[in-house]
This record gives C-alpha cells, structure tokens and sequence, in this order.
C-alpha cells in the first residue's frame, strides 16, 4: 500500500496503539470529541509494516471514538509494540532537537503547514517566482547546486516557458544581456547557465 502524506501514533487508552494514515491532500479527524490528545506524527521514509484491524478491535476502537470514516478508509491499521516505540523516540529526539534550534512544539506543524502551503502555491508574475524559490531554499536542507553542469531546477517546461519570455521581451526591445541577469536573479543561478538554458533550444522548438 503506497501513501503519501504522514503517520500518527495513537495512544489514548490501555493496550496496543493503532497507526493512523494522514493523507497529505486533506485534513483528518482522529476522535469524536474537542479533548485535546497526544499523537507522535512520522512521515514515512520507506515500508512500514501495519496490522490489519480485527472486527473486534474495530468494535473497540470505536467504543473508544475513533472516527469510523478513518477506519471504513482502511487508514486504521495495528501496530507492534517495536515500531510504536521507535516512532516515539524518533519525535521525542525531533522535539528535543527543535528546541535547540530555537522552535517550540508548535513551530514543527507550523513549518509543515508553512511547506504544504507553499508547494501548491502558483506563482502569477517575477517577484512572486521569486520570493517562493526565496522561500523554497530556505525550506530546503540540501545545499543549492551551483557548480559546473547542467542547471538542476529547471524542468524542460520551465526552459520552455523562459524560451519564450525570452523571445517576448526582445521582440519588445530588450538586450539579451538584460534578459540574461533578470532570469539569474529570478532563479538564483550563474549567469553562464542562464545563458545556456536560453541557447540551448531543441530542432523541433526552433521549427514551431
């Protein structure tokens, strides 16, 4: 079963924990109810093994109050001791290392939401291209490519799309060195890959 999105450890009562799926295109309500409760949040970064929920265990759970549309969507599932016990130190040591970062509890959902928020977000001019790649580098923990090669970001569309700007703005009277240094700006790139990115056009574009 492949998901995207997080997984939530659930403790709120005697006996084994369930794992609960949380798709990353809409939100969830674990319990009925507005009693705050705990949860150990994961994303998956591979397999993870779940148990199949019995009809008894299902009879419990909800007497427990356990959204029945969660479980009726099968992202209900048993866990193992084991796994819930490594969940729960992963977070805690996640925790503890954000608070040495400077951020409270809060600020690691805020950050996700902040991150889900941005990735759907569609840039309408430059600046706004801008300030979200701004906002995409400071989200990212890999180190911005800049060496020799080709530039990593930039999809075919995307040198598509600069083609095209690119020829607008001459036919509208502007340099191509112009257009060089307003394209490195808006992507954050050398100006050397800029330029091959413009001249670098595929046969059967130039035909069109």
């Amino acid at each position: 079963m492949k998901i995207q999105g997080a997984v939530i450890l659930v403790r709120w009562w005697k006996g084994p924990p369930i794992l609960v799926f949380v798709p990353s295109s809409e939100p969830i309500r674990v319990r009925k109810g507005h009693d705050p409760i705990n949860l150990f949040c994961k994303v998956p970064t591979g397999a993870m093994r779940g148990i199949s929920l019995t009809p008894e265990r299902k009879r419990f759970l909800l007497k427990q109050g356990v959204d029945p549309k969660l479980i009726k969507k099968g992202w209900v599932w048993d866990v193992s001791e084991t796994l819930a016990s490594q969940i729960e130190k992963e977070t805690e040591a996640t925790e503890a290392l954000a608070v040495k970062c400077g951020l409270a509890p809060d600020d690691i959902g805020k950050i996700h939401k902040a991150k889900k928020t941005l990735a759907e977000f569609q840039p309408k001019n430059r600046i706004e291209r801008m300030a979200k790649r701004s906002l995409e580098d400071l989200f990212s923990s890999k180190p911005n490519k800049k060496d020799a090669g080709r530039p990593w970001r930039i999809s075919v569309a995307e040198r598509q799309k600069l083609h095209k700007r690119a020829d607008e703005m001459l036919a509208a009277g502007a340099e191509k060195d112009e257009i060089v240094v307003e394209f490195a700006e808006e992507f954050g790139l050398r100006l050397s890959y800029v330029r091959r990115i413009l001249e670098d056009r595929h046969p059967a574009q130039d035909k069109s």
